[in-house]
């Protein structure tokens, strides 16, 4: 009885273990740990400056915000979120299950937003999740290290769009798998609609919908070859393709997409490329735009955001509550930040992903 007794606390010790992501809070740090980095370094600052002046205090709080803002960089950004396929997180096919696509989707968005855009956050924004669609397309198997590449690819007067490829670098033979082939490729890789989540957070419906109703055959066709015809640069496996559909809110305030970039540095390069698609060589001797060389309408973020300057978090978040409407259309610097080849690109992309959109909506009036 005794030896069984101590088998049996090793074996509930290994299944714990083995289970270990799955305890209470580790999900929350997974999630929030860029936001935690940023808290943390936040802090460090403060208890550096605990002896400083008034002014000293904002010159550190100044120089420490600037240098969490991409600024010069563009909205395209891309961040890689690793992650393994554990015990916890894979389905009774030794495989990673369909729910852990979305918990590892949660990890992945929020540390592009915290790379993207820190004054946002900082200043209380938050990016709530309106739908995801799911393409499978090879499965993960158990204990395989996996990426999930997130990058911002479009975005309209409400809405950005954010795809994620999951890939391996090592494509993993399944040779007990019916779908597989010798060429890599799955036939009839089914499509999944994950439908918006309620207040709450809740999912409010999570049955697999065709891609034809209400979308057109077509249509469909064209955003699969878009999304899937491109090969990984470095020639990693890709096994999952989710587009997310996402806002920006301060409280109850939809904030434009192009007003939260251009807050946050984010511009178009120096090199633009006209409506014709030709790059001036004027351009191109130019020096990218970084926060040593900052674009044109950084005077006007300092403004608002920065104490220095006149501006503070405060006012930050007063002119994202609705403080943007104020400003005449002529004047409205967000608007010419994200212009040139910025908008040639977005528009192009935005078709394509828009699909998507329309097709989510349709399905919630099929009775």
């Amino acid at each position: 009885m005794e030896l069984l007794a101590h088998l049996t606390k090793w074996l509930l010790a290994i299944i714990l273990l083995l289970n270990i992501r799955a305890f209470p809070t580790v999900w929350h740090f997974r999630i929030f740990r860029p936001l935690i980095y940023i808290w943390t370094s936040h802090l460090v600052l403060k208890v550096k400056s605990i002896f400083l002046s008034k002014s000293a205090k904002e010159e550190a709080f100044e120089r420490w915000i600037d240098a969490l803002t991409p600024v010069g960089a563009t909205p395209f950004q891309s961040t890689v979120f690793r992650s393994w396929a554990s015990f916890d997180e894979s389905d009774y096919n030794f495989h990673l299950s369909n729910s852990s696509y979305a918990k590892a989707l949660d990890a992945a968005r929020f540390k592009l937003a915290c790379q993207l855009l820190p004054k946002f956050l900082i200043a209380g924004g938050v990016i709530p999740l309106a739908g995801t669609h799911f393409q499978f397309v090879r499965e993960i198997p158990i204990l395989a290290k996996y990426e999930v590449r997130v990058t911002l690819e479009a975005w309209d007067e409400k809405w950005i769009y954010i795809v994620c490829r999951f890939v391996s670098k090592r494509q993993v033979k399944n040779k007990h798998s019916p779908r597989s082939k010798r060429d890599g490729t799955e036939p009839n890789s089914p499509t999944f609609f994950h439908a918006p989540i309620s207040s709450s957070g809740v999912s409010m419906a999570s049955t697999p919908v065709e891609g034809t109703k209400p979308m057109s055959p077509t249509d469909m066709d064209k955003l699969a070859s878009r999304l899937l015809a491109t090969e990984e640069p470095d020639g990693a496996t890709l096994h999952t393709i989710t587009v997310s559909q996402m806002c920006f809110k301060m409280g109850r305030i939809t904030v434009p997409p192009a007003v939260v970039f251009a807050v946050n540095g984010l511009c178009v390069p120096p090199p633009s490329v006209s409506l014709d698609g030709i790059t001036s060589s004027d351009n191109l001797a130019r020096e990218p735009y970084s926060l040593a060389n900052p674009p044109p309408h950084w005077d006007k973020v300092k403004a608002i955001t920065s104490k220095l300057h006149g501006g503070s978090i405060r006012k930050l978040q007063t002119f994202l509550k609705g403080g943007w409407k104020e400003v005449p259309e002529g004047e409205r610097w967000w608007e010419e930040a994200m212009g040139g080849a910025l908008e040639l690109r977005r528009k192009e992309n935005l078709e394509a992903l828009d699909i998507l959109r329309k097709g989510m909506e349709g399905a919630r009036k099929i009775n």
